[in-house]
């Protein structure tokens, strides 16, 4: 009998969750990035590869304070700010961060979306906007942690950047993030309709 190991489960679900944010069209090209807690120690995309076509070879292992212990390539110039949120976290198992079009568009702006929605306003809550911070940065690490230590937010959206979405699981994760630009889009819809009269 073939059973896969809970690390060999949970890369299998990283790679079905990157196909499905490139898909939904919530990251292009190399950007982005998501891991996730697999016992003490972390998953999580290499840097410079794709969601689109992400593999196995393309995520590493990592323990607690960041030290590469599996595959090959360096990880996420953000591993400050996911391995910080597991940290400070321990109810999240995931942590998702994405350019989704139309929520980052409210974060170049600095507001934050619009929960017009009775959905999005029950899942998302709170929706805090992290000033513009250089991206890998160790500031923006401590503000998007710093904004976490809210039990009740569980996405943040980085101004001039894009979004970060955290959940027990990286399915959770993944929905949130999903939440927030079907919000934005929603939002942006609406205002649309009030200005056509």
């Amino acid at each position: 009998m073939n059973t896969m190991s809970s690390l060999e489960m949970q890369m299998q679900e990283m790679i079905r969750i990157a196909h499905r944010a490139a898909a939904l069209g919530l990251q292009s090209g190399t950007g982005g990035n998501i891991s996730v807690r697999c016992g003490l120690s972390y998953l999580a995309k290499a840097s410079g590869t794709s969601l689109y076509g992400m593999t196995e070879a393309d995520i590493v292992t990592l323990d607690r304070e960041g030290n590469i212990i599996g595959g090959s390539g360096l990880p996420t110039k953000e591993v400050r700010f996911h391995l910080g949120i597991y940290r400070e976290r321990p109810d999240v198992g995931a942590v998702v961060h994405y350019h989704a079009p139309f929520a980052t568009a409210f974060a170049i702006k600095a507001v934050a979306i619009p929960l017009l929605t009775f959905h999005a306003q029950r899942a998302l809550r709170k929706m805090p906007v992290i000033p513009p911070m250089p991206d890998g940065s160790k500031e923006l690490a401590e503000a998007v942690v710093g904004a976490l230590r809210d039990r009740e937010v569980r996405l943040v959206l980085l101004a001039a950047h894009g979004l970060v979405a955290v959940g027990e699981t990286l399915l959770d994760a993944q929905g949130l993030a999903e939440l927030a630009e079907e919000t934005a889009k929603t939002a942006l819809a609406a205002r649309l309709l009030e200005l056509s009269g």
